[in-house]
């Protein structure tokens, strides 16, 4: 098998210790009952350097609704409904939170 790079993209670092990341961190302790925990991963999106050019202000967050079962990308992905719930939480609780340190 042969494979061939159709368009290279460039890694992308997100900032971290700004009001939105205090936020989404205290919101997935909150929800998670556990302090969020940090990876890094090899690939990246490439939108994200996108975004970050076109709105270099702006904290990026990403999220997505998986867990070590999940097998994401697999032809038998499937996600927990805990795992559901748990993130629809922590993206409830974020808003409220970023919305108080925004003063609104």
């Amino acid at each position: 098998m042969k494979a061939e790079i159709e368009a290279p993209g460039s890694g992308f670092q997100a900032r971290t210790g700004g009001p939105a990341y205090q936020a989404i961190a205290a919101a997935m302790h909150e929800a998670y009952g556990r302090p969020m925990v940090t990876l890094g991963e090899g690939g990246s999106i490439p939108l994200c350097n996108v975004l970050a050019d076109t709105y270099p202000d702006a904290e990026l967050i990403l999220m997505g609704v998986e867990e070590p079962l999940a097998l994401i990308h697999a032809p038998n992905e499937s996600v927990d409904p805990t795992e559901i719930a748990a993130m629809a939480l922590t993206e409830a609780l974020f808003l409220q939170r970023y919305a108080a340190t925004r003063g609104r």
